[in-house]
């Protein structure tokens, strides 16, 4: 999704000599996402919604967007248990268990 990859080039100081922080990036991709003269291919909006309302309050680093997303979408489908390698970023989005299987 490009506003995902937006929002991550937003916050990297690689690309920007005044990085944004989460909070204006996540502000930023919202302007884009709600102006009524363009179409977006976003997520549904019961994962878009909770996703960009994360994005703006989160104190993570800008990739776990990522994970968030995952999360998000996982979790509208209906999943409670999710294994993954990666358990420390999946902790606070709502699943019952979320385990690392290796």
């Amino acid at each position: 999704m490009v506003l995902v990859e937006i929002y991550v080039q937003l916050g990297n100081p690689a690309v920007f000599a005044s990085p944004k922080s989460a909070t204006d990036a996540a502000a930023f991709c919202e302007t884009l996402r709600l102006n009524s003269n363009w179409e977006s291919g976003d997520y549904d909006p019961a994962v878009a919604g909770p996703l960009w309302q994360w994005a703006t309050t989160t104190t993570a680093r800008f990739r776990q967007i990522i994970d968030a997303r995952l999360a998000f979408t996982l979790r509208h489908h209906g999943v409670t248990h999710f294994a993954t390698a990666n358990d420390r970023h999946f902790t606070d989005f709502g699943f019952e268990a979320v385990w690392n299987p290796l």
